[in-house]
């Protein structure tokens, strides 16, 4: 458990690092450039190590102190084992960091033979320097354009009943950090509901406001409400801290990959940041250095919201991970406990101030993420345990008896039963029921 600790707290201090020391632009296939090309995954190596240094310095730096890089602080001792390290085995060191929110000096290194990678790896585990070692994994968005035409019909709120639920709740006071790809931050929908960004794939993909899948599942959580524009978001007056750590396969592609070291810095900032949410449209393989970092975000108390496909593989982190949500699309298949929600063409907000239908898993998890913000609101103090019993009991079934999703109006009622609701829209329906 502490090798995994303290590989999650180095990597995320890791990547500041790197942005700090070795940027270049995006077209310069430099050491970052090669380090996030999903190509390249399979050559490089992640390895912690426990620091006990780490932020227990301040101020200016001295040949025994930490020297400031940025809002962070590297180890001097941390560096030279890292560097003692790189020389016994053999291995070109890419960049380092350490992970302030673990206490861990972390380090990605690259294997001039790939096909030396595990018994490197084995190796490595031996050492007692070192507490993790692990492969660098690749992790994907979860979501597909339709080619369907624009009807400007939001029937999956309908479906959840999202109007009822605002005339209790509206994500007032909260912060979701959405681990995505950037987001288009001029859209009519979304200008100023974005409190923060960051790119961490910068180095490979230099663009924010252009992608396409983290713009869209902004628009399902956070679309501004009664703007005489476009769509309403799940939680209109909730904020949204966008942290990109995915980055497009190709210019104007839906799809997107990250990686455990993007995807690492990102959690460790939405941490650090004190997001009330975290949501992550994405999958991929259990990852020691992520199931650490986000195992300290759910004890702080953050509700983590991940796409689940619902399919019994090992590509199904980090849904998998105990006590994230796990939401999937509403299908025949789900099983009883399975949080669904709708995820077929969703229109949602994409890049340029345009609109499409999505289709995905990806937009399940951003719905739940945002009605997870309308309770939140109520009850700033319900756990993750709470929530899920709250969603389980707010479930409705299709014609056929099987699960049609969460009826958010229900969800937030039951937590009204106990705690006074203010009611920032008047409801029309709810003032004059048929």
């Amino acid at each position: 458990m502490m090798k995994t600790f303290l590989l999650l707290a180095c990597f995320g201090m890791l990547f500041f690092s790197a942005m700090a020391e070795c940027k270049a632009p995006a077209d310069d296939e430099g050491p970052l450039h090669n380090m996030l090309d999903k190509n390249n995954a399979d050559r490089l190596l992640l390895v912690a190590f426990a620091d006990n240094t780490i932020n227990s310095v301040k101020g200016s730096a001295s040949p025994t102190s930490y020297r400031q890089r940025g809002s962070y602080s590297s180890s001097v001792w941390g560096e030279r084992v890292t560097s003692q390290i790189a020389n016994d085995y053999v291995l070109e060191k890419v960049t380092e960091w350490p992970m302030t929110e673990i206490g861990v000096h972390c380090v990605v290194y690259q294997l001039a033979d790939k096909t030396l990678m595990q018994s490197v790896i084995a190796k490595l585990a031996k050492d007692e320097r070192i507490d993790v070692v692990q492969n660098m994994n690749i992790f994907k968005t979860q979501g597909h354009v339709t080619n369907d035409p624009y009807l400007k019909l939001q029937t999956n709120l309908q479906q959840m009943q999202i109007d009822s639920a605002h005339g209790k709740a509206t994500g007032k006071d909260i912060t979701i950090g959405m681990i995505d790809t950037g987001v288009d931050l001029e859209h009519p929908d979304l200008v100023g509901q974005i409190s923060g960004n960051k790119n961490f794939a910068e180095d490979i993909s230099a663009s924010f406001s252009s992608d396409i899948h983290g713009t869209a599942v902004a628009g399902i959580m956070v679309a501004t409400k009664d703007n005489a524009k476009g769509i309403i978001g799940v939680a209109p007056n909730a904020k949204l801290l966008a942290l990109k750590a995915c980055w497009p396969n190709k210019k104007d592609d839906v799809e997107a990959i990250c990686n455990s070291f993007t995807l690492a810095e990102a959690v460790n900032t939405a941490i650090k940041a004190g997001v009330d949410i975290l949501n992550m449209s994405l999958t991929g393989p259990d990852d020691p250095l992520l199931t650490l970092l986000l195992n300290k975000a759910i004890a702080k108390g953050i509700i983590v919201v991940a796409a689940d496909t619902g399919m019994q593989s090992n590509q199904n982190f980090p849904a998998s991970l105990k006590n994230v949500i796990s939401v999937q699309a509403i299908n025949p298949a789900a099983l009883q406990q399975s949080i669904t929600a709708p995820s077929d063409k969703v229109l949602t907000t994409l890049p340029h101030g345009t609109y499409d239908f999505i289709s995905g898993s990806s937009m399940a998890a951003a719905e739940i993420s945002g009605l997870v913000a309308l309770l939140l609101e109520i009850k700033p103090d319900l756990d993750r345990d709470e929530i899920y019993t709250i969603l389980q009991k707010s479930k409705t079934s299709s014609k056929d008896g099987g699960i049609a999703g969460i009826n958010a109006f229900s969800a937030v009622t039951t937590v009204c039963e106990t705690h006074s609701c203010a009611h920032p829209f008047i409801n029309f329906a709810d003032l004059n029921p048929l």
